[in-house]
């Protein structure tokens, strides 16, 4: 009992001068404890070789204090070795290592079966073996071992190889958060699961806590997550204080939070509006591969906010962004060739950005690629490919092709559907309701689909003539100069409403007023 104390004494030495830098002290002490017979002597020095800790990094040194380990009964060198392996990338030894482990017993029996359980996944030392990999992991993780219950419930998260599920994936993490000391990743995943609602109920209050416990043990990527739940409440003083702790610190997080802090300038949100400051933030996260960062960048270069206008530089930021997955930059960077925007104009490469927009289920992009074949912008025209494509378009919530998709029903003589379309397109949140206004006067002027009133035609111009519609004023100038129908002749009208149409650009207009004459 006495040499067992006395062993436990000088590791305790020997810790204390490994964290006060005196490496060489501590490896004498480390020594003393070894031949005292506790072998954690041995491992202490062989892991300071093996991570070059205040010694010159040498495997092979590692592996000979390792070997001392096993030689001196310790079944637990066995784990040990299978490490150092695998860092030498020597997968053959380090899986037999492991199987060695496992084969003898000892405490670190279950952390080999993590290692396996790697080996059989990645196919490092075995051949890959998704399920065996599982059943290693489940093994190591069931019996206490916190980084197979991390990575387990890491694979459940993200649905990797088994079907996603957050209950799973935030019971593995729980399971590593309540062991001894923790486990930050687990912290941080416990928090973004309060924080999005994976698996449980939204608790911003929850979500705080877990992310100061990784932040406490080490984890600085949970800052901008931090900053993220204060930005949602509106707490953007705090937020912004968190994106600049974590764009300093430079972690995974570093590009998200300098785009935050850009978009915070942007619309001042916790700070006075600068677009100057912004577009430099922008441009840091721009250049640290931050996607939503370089379309907004782009943005700012199209519209010369916070930086001398340049079409060119906007077609370049949007396209950079369009070739991360972007899927705004990609309607952006459609638009420009669309356009001629920056980019010289090129239809082609127009409407392959907008499928690609399309394809990520961007309602925007499928109107674009409607009113490409509507109008024959560099195919060739086709109504049944623009329908499609409007259809699509209405069904996934934008009600902005419904004017040109009445109008090719229109074309095709059905009338009742075109109607109804254009009574749907006629609301403030619609581009073409002045149109479909016009229209609706069309098809009572027509008496098409429904009985003609040459008055409520007039009444639907008026509508859209209000709106600024030349051609609905041009056809008003003509009710009231021929007399139509239920509408009376009216010179002194009809002149006024030519006037109102040329003045809103109608060439038609000009000519009319031109015979009054």
């Amino acid at each position: 009992m006495e040499k067992e104390v006395k062993a436990k004494d000088l590791m305790d030495l020997g810790n204390q001068a490994e964290l006060a830098g005196d490496i060489d002290k501590a490896i004498h002490y480390y020594e003393l404890a070894a031949k005292e017979g506790n072998t954690d002597g041995l491992a202490s020095i062989g892991l300071l070789y093996q991570y070059g800790t205040g010694v010159e990094q040498s495997y092979n040194r590692a592996i000979e204090w390792y070997q001392r380990i096993i030689d001196a009964g310790d079944v637990d060198g066995w784990y040990l070795l299978g490490t150092v392996y695998e860092d030498m990338e020597d997968y053959t030894k380090s899986v037999y290592c492991y199987e060695k482990q496992i084969e003898e017993g000892g405490n670190c029996k279950y952390t080999a079966f993590y290692g396996l359980a790697k080996a059989y996944r990645y196919g490092l030392g075995k051949e890959e073996d998704f399920p065996k990999a599982l059943d290693y992991y489940q093994r190591a993780a069931g019996n206490g071992e916190i980084t197979a219950m991390v990575d387990l419930g890491q694979l459940y998260y993200d649905g990797n190889g088994v079907k996603q599920d957050y209950s799973i994936a935030n019971y593995w993490f729980e399971k590593a958060a309540d062991s001894y000391d923790g486990n930050y990743l687990a912290f941080a995943h416990l928090g973004e699961a309060y924080h999005y609602g994976l698996g449980k109920n939204v608790d911003y209050d929850k979500a705080k806590e877990y992310y100061e416990k990784a932040l406490e043990a080490g984890e600085d990527a949970v800052l901008f997550w931090f900053g993220q739940i204060y930005y949602d409440e509106e707490q953007y003083e705090k937020a912004l204080g968190y994106f600049q702790r974590a764009a300093v610190e430079k972690n995974q997080f570093q590009a998200e939070a300098e785009e935050h802090i850009g978009r915070m300038y942007q619309f001042g949100e916790g700070v006075e509006q600068d677009f100057g400051k912004a577009a430099e933030w922008y441009q840091k996260a721009a250049d640290n591969g931050n996607a939503a960062a370089m379309r907004s960048l782009g943005a700012m270069y199209t519209r010369g906010d916070g930086v001398e206008q340049d079409a060119g530089q906007g077609a370049y930021w949007a396209l950079q962004a369009a070739k991360l997955g972007d899927v705004i930059a990609m309607h952006n960077i459609g638009y420009c060739y669309g356009n001629g925007e920056g980019v010289e104009q090129d239809y082609v490469a127009a409407l392959a950005w907008y499928m690609r927009a399309a394809d990520c289920g961007d309602e925007d992009a499928m109107n674009e690629i409607g009113d490409i074949y509507y109008f024959g912008n560099g195919v060739e025209k086709d109504y049944s490919i623009a329908k499609e494509w409007f259809e699509k378009a209405i069904a996934a919530g934008n009600e902005t092709p419904l004017m040109p998709l009445g109008t090719i029903y229109y074309y095709n003589e059905n009338y009742d559907k075109a109607m109804e379309l254009y009574l749907k397109a006629v609301n403030d949140d619609n581009t073409y309701q002045h149109i479909a206004e016009a229209r609706i006067g069309d098809l009572y002027l027509e008496g098409s689909g429904v009985e003609q009133d040459i008055a409520k035609a007039a009444e639907w111009y008026r509508k859209s003539a209000a709106h600024g519609y030349a051609t609905a004023m041009l056809a008003l100038g003509d009710i009231y100069c021929e007399g139509v129908g239920n509408v009376e002749q009216d010179l002194i009208k009809a002149k006024e409403w030519y006037e109102k149409a040329k003045e809103a650009g109608s060439e038609d207009a000009e000519q009319r007023l031109a015979d009054f004459s």
